[in-house]
């Protein structure tokens, strides 16, 4: 993948990562406020999900860039944390 390809997926994540996650508070916001609307915590706490994952891909493939040629123990605490983070997710999802 070219680095420019990168970069534009990267942006398209970011992107949509945004907007997902404003329309995620926002509809917290109407849940919060207005007596008459409902929203599904199923609704919520997905686009929750996908705009923190897209945000967290977002973020590791620009932190990855920042550990080439670093130390081991800076590539070894990314990778422990990007570990943490999916089996977090992955674990959360389920319950």
């Amino acid at each position: 993948m070219s680095k420019s390809s990168k970069n534009d997926l990267l942006e398209i994540f970011a992107y949509v990562a945004i907007v997902v996650s404003a329309i995620a508070w926002l509809l917290i916001g109407l849940n919060n406020h207005i007596e008459a609307i409902k929203f599904s915590g199923k609704l919520i706490g997905g686009l929750q999900l996908v705009a923190t994952v897209l945000t967290f891909i977002v973020v590791a493939v620009v932190a990855y860039g920042f550990t080439k040629g670093k130390s081991t123990t800076v590539k070894v605490i990314y990778w422990v944390i990007v570990i943490v983070f999916l089996v977090c997710v992955v674990f959360g999802s389920i319950i």
